[in-house]
């Protein structure tokens, strides 16, 4: 059985909010702002999923066929084992 990671939704709540707010505008016929609305919420989500591809949370070292990732199982092997790795190359618990 395979360990579900954890989803990222900050893009889709944006996009939630944004119809919210596009709905609200739309009430109140004020069109400009409902296309501000949506510029700003997709420019968020270019900078949300640029930032987040650029920066690591943690790497691992799995101990079973020696391959740095960041998965809960490695994606090599499937194996659990594994330690914390940094890039000066020290191993923590």
């Amino acid at each position: 059985m395979k360990d579900q990671q954890p989803q990222n939704n900050v893009p889709r709540n944006v996009i939630i909010v944004t119809v919210a707010i596009t709905v609200v505008f739309a009430v109140f016929r004020l069109l400009f702002f409902a296309i501000a609305t949506w510029i700003v919420a997709l420019a968020f989500i270019v900078i949300y999923q640029y930032k987040s591809t650029r920066t690591t949370e943690s790497n691992f070292l799995c101990l079973d066929c020696n391959t740095v990732h960041q998965d809960t199982r490695c994606p090599r092997c499937g194996s659990r084992l594994k330690k914390y790795y940094t890039k000066n190359s020290n191993y923590e618990n």
